[in-house]
């Protein structure tokens, strides 16, 4: 009868780490913008602020790309729309800023187009630019949140150094399109255009989300109820030597 009760044990036990384990499965979007604001360090340009976030810590680089013969590549940033900057070298975000207005409270990658001649145009709310990240490890799963296509322009140029040649169709004002990739390794885009429908052109912000699995906390529970029994049965056989 005592068999029958350490195993009736060990199979509740078991049922409830197998349970556990299955509701690791669940996922969630991370963002990998960084949580502050600030010119982002870019791996072929010079940081125009003078002090640029590392994305390196989030896994990842980011090079800027040639994308006009009338402009250098663009500079980044990590903007909350909300918030007014001035970043100096004539970049002014306003409150709110103009054009592209994300949600309040969150950051997004901010474009700042650069002219041939060193200035920025819109007082550097121009949002345009193409650029290559590099992952440090394959993301399984990653989506990318365009805010405010209203024109054509915006693309996913190459996949893990194939070309890709995906275009985000454009929409109405502060749309937001939303395009899911997968095994991503590399990964190159053009944000906005020049000219076009609009005077100096469409500008476009992005925000990227990995999927990951839900905490493993959840799965620790299940190791601590499986450890738990075993506690249980030494201190039974050690009763019973007694």
């Amino acid at each position: 009868m005592k068999k029958f009760t350490i195993l009736s044990t060990t199979l509740a036990a078991s049922t409830l780490t197998l349970s556990l384990v299955g509701g690791v499965s669940k996922a969630k979007a991370v963002s990998l913008v960084p949580p502050i604001e600030g010119e982002i360090k870019l791996t072929n340009v010079a940081c125009v602020t003078g002090s640029c976030i590392d994305t390196a810590p989030y896994g990842y680089t980011i090079s800027s790309e040639s994308y006009n013969s009338n402009y250098l590549p663009s500079l980044l940033f990590s903007d909350d729309s909300a918030t007014a900057n001035n970043w100096g070298f004539g970049i002014v975000f306003g409150q709110p800023d103009a054009g592209t207005n994300t949600i309040a409270g969150e950051n997004w990658f901010r474009p700042v187009a650069l002219k041939k001649d060193g200035s920025f145009p819109e007082n550097g709310q121009l949002e345009v630019g193409q650029y290559k990240f590099n992952f440090a490890t394959t993301i399984a799963e990653l989506q990318l949140l365009f805010f405010d296509t209203e024109d054509t322009g915006t693309s996913i140029l190459s996949l893990n150094g194939n070309p890709y040649n995906s275009t985000v169709a454009p929409g109405d004002n502060a749309n937001m399109k939303k395009v899911t990739l997968t095994n991503v390794n590399s990964l190159e885009l053009k944000l906005g255009n020049i000219g076009g429908k609009f005077v100096t052109g469409d500008g476009v912000r992005l925000d990227i989300n990995k999927t990951v699995p839900e905490p493993g906390t959840i799965l620790s529970l299940g190791a601590i109820a499986v450890s738990a029994l075993f506690g249980l049965q030494k201190r039974k056989k050690f009763s019973q030597a007694v």
